[in-house]
Formats: C-alpha cells, structure tokens, sequence
C-alpha cells in the first residue's frame, strides 16, 4: 500500500507540475499546419501598358547643314556650339583663295572677249562682210559668258564674302575650323530650329514591338524635374549598331533645351485583367501559380498566365474564379489543401 501511494503521489504531483507549466492532457494527434497569409480581392481591369525608357533632346530633322557653295578659305568663325543667333546672322567670314580668283578673273576676261568679238562681228555685218548668223552666233557666246560669270559671282567664287544664318535657330556643331582652303560642299555649320526639335530614346527589342507611332508618353526633364506629354512619332526598323536599342523618336508638346537629359514613360496600348504585386505570383518547373482561398480558408494552388509584369505589379489573364480571394504575402508558406488563418487588404 504504501509503494502504490508514493507512485500516486509522484504521478498527480506531474500532472499538477504540467498544468501549472499552461500545457494539456496529451491527446495523441498532431495539430494540422496552417500558415498566416495576406489576401485580395480580384478585380478585373484595363490596366495601362507603360514602358520606362531615357533619353534626350536632338536635333532631329529640324537640323540643316551651313555649307560652302564655293571654294574658300574661312578666315573668321563668329559663333560658337550651342548659340542660339538670329535670322541673318553672321556666322562665319570667308575669303577667296588663289584658284577661285583666278576662275573668276578668267570669266570675267571671257566675257569681256565675247563681247569685243560681238562688237566685231556686227561691225563687219554693217559693211556686208557678216551674215546675221554670225551676228547671232557672237551674240550667244557673250550671253553664254556673262551667264557663266553670274553663276560664280553668285556662289561667292573668287570674292570675299559672310556666311550667315538662313533662319533663327541652335547652333549644334561647328565641323569647319579657320586657316586653309576649304573645297566646295564643305560643312561649316549645323544649325536646328528650335520647334523642330525630338525627343530621342532607345527601347529594348521586346518593348519597341509595342510601341507604335501616335502612342502617348510622358517626358520629365531631368535637369529642371519638368514634365511635358509627348506623342511617338517613329520607330527605327532596326537595331542602334552603338547601343544594340531600337530608338524611339517622340514629339514634346513643350518646348525643352537641346540636349536636355529626360525619363520617359511610354503608354502602349492596354491589358485587360488582375492587377496584382509582382512578387507574390509564385514560379516552379510547373509554371507560374499562386494560391486561392475557399470559404473555410483553405488554400488552393492555380495556374496564373502573366500578361505584364512591369514596375512592382503584374497583370494576370482574367481566368481565376473572382470570387475567391488570392494570396498574395505568404503564400510560399503554402502548400496545396493547407489550412490559413489571416486577413485581406
């Protein structure tokens, strides 16, 4: 009797311990493993594509080169990079060099022979030792001389002579240098007018397939936090060779600096489906899926097709069940059939 008191004793004194200790009878089965998570509701919607690019303020084909329309040697350049100058505006003066005077004094000798010969032939038709034809024939030649010395005088050939600007507008390069002789064609200038100038960004392959010419966009001046809407006006059908980009050109419907560094964000069309954040949709060998909740908080594991996934959200295809809320913190937590316990945002 007394060994089965002292066991009694030590056994309620256990018990009595575990208790005191906030524990319980054990009951011989394992509690089911659950998970804390976060939920939404599924809202279909037209979600905007936009595409993030930078970018800069070009020329364009507002820019037009100032060339020599004749041999030359430019003595003086009267601008600077980055000038703007008015219309009529010099910009450059130029002096004839030695091969441009001689070709104009050889025309302007030829015209002077022309019309000495002219005057002798008409001369010998008074006196019936010429014909008309004569006459007519000498008349040409002076006519063909003085248009031949016209021409050179008009191109500058031989004479000394300012170059100025054709219209108001950016001066962007200055190719030429002073001193030597500087054959014709030769580009002095390049000169933008201000209202013609783009917006030039570069777009990966995969984005520019979307862009199209009309798209709207959103430039943000970087140097002054500025902002101006901006329209596509063209794609290049072909990769950048230096950036390996496609480049976008774009029309602002503000006036910027030439040279103005911008971001950029370009609306591309639309998708139409869930918009949810991109890191709770969940990949494996599989696929990409996340989790579902049924009305007792179980999770469920679906298939999601991404349509988008850009910035922090993602765009699903709208083939979920609507009505059942989607995981979106801790779902990596799950596994299929899994009890839940949490709430929804």
């Amino acid at each position: 009797m007394k060994k089965f008191s002292v066991l009694g004793i030590v056994l309620l004194a256990g018990l009595a311990f575990f208790y005191l200790r906030g524990g319980s009878a054990p009951t011989g089965e394992s509690p089911a493993p659950s998970a804390d998570v976060s939920t939404i509701r599924l809202v279909r919607q037209t979600v905007p594509l936009q595409i993030p690019a930078s970018g800069s303020i070009i020329a364009g084909t507002a820019e037009q080169n100032i060339s020599l329309a004749a041999p030359g040697i430019v003595s003086e350049i009267l601008a600077r990079p980055g000038q703007d100058v008015a219309a009529g505006q010099a910009l450059a003066r130029i002096t004839p060099d030695a091969q441009s005077i001689a070709d104009l004094r050889r025309a302007q000798d030829g015209l002077a022979a022309a019309q000495a010969a002219r005057a002798h032939v008409a001369a010998l038709l008074a006196s019936h030792l010429a014909t008309a034809a004569d006459l007519a024939a000498a008349t040409q030649t002076a006519q063909d001389a003085a248009a031949s010395l016209q021409v050179l005088q008009t191109l500058g050939t031989g004479l000394a002579y300012t170059i100025r600007a054709p219209f108001a507008g950016i001066v962007t390069a200055i190719p030429a240098s002073p001193g030597g002789t500087s054959p014709v064609g030769t580009i002095l200038f390049k000169l933008a007018a201000p209202g013609g100038l783009v917006a030039l960004a570069g777009l990966t392959e995969a984005q520019a397939e979307r862009v199209t010419p009309g798209d709207a966009a959103m430039l943000t001046a970087l140097n002054t936090n500025t902002q101006t809407a901006a329209i596509v006006l063209q794609r290049a059908a072909m990769l950048d060779p230096q950036t390996g980009l496609v480049d976008i050109i774009l029309v602002p419907q503000s006036p910027l600096p030439l040279g103005e560094p911008l971001a950029l964000t370009i609306t591309a069309g639309s998708v139409d489906g869930y918009q949810v954040p991109r890191d709770a949709v969940l990949n494996d060998a599989h696929g990409d899926y996340m989790y579902q909740l049924d009305a007792k908080s179980i999770a469920h594991r679906v298939t999601v097709h991404v349509l988008e996934a850009g910035g922090a959200m993602s765009v699903l295809a709208p083939d979920l069940n609507p009505a059942l809320p989607l995981v979106t913190t801790g779902a990596y937590q799950l596994a299929d059939g899994m009890q839940t316990q949490g709430s929804g945002h």
